[in-house]
């Protein structure tokens, strides 16, 4: 399970710029996670609690929002749906994706 890797990284971020900030109890984390970034929403949101335990962080909320990937037909440009092999505008096979894969601390809230 590597979102247990994955929460020890964003906890310190998140202490290294809530001490920064003067900010002593962290009540909220806002996240961006691409549909394709091989995270699981659930076991990082438990890996998150776990080792929030007794820290600044602990009892805050994530709130993580999934980002869908865009589809690039790399022949002209346009997007492409998800559910085609060719590019509706002009035919080509050489689609590519971008974004979808990210992981970002959008923001943080608290006292």
């Amino acid at each position: 399970m590597h979102e247990l890797s994955i929460a020890e990284e964003l906890l310190g971020i998140i202490f290294k710029n809530a001490e920064k900030a003067g900010i002593s109890k962290v009540s909220v984390v806002n996240l961006k996670i691409g549909e394709y970034a091989g995270i699981y929403p659930d076991s990082l949101e438990f890996a998150f609690e776990v080792l929030s335990q007794e820290k600044m962080t602990q009892g805050a909320r994530l709130n993580i929002e999934r980002i869908a990937p865009c589809f690039v037909c790399q022949k002209c440009q346009s997007i492409v749906s998800r559910d085609k092999e060719k590019c509706e505008h002009c035919g080509s096979e050489e689609i590519t994706m971008q974004g979808g894969d990210e992981l970002e601390i959008v923001s943080f809230e608290g006292d």
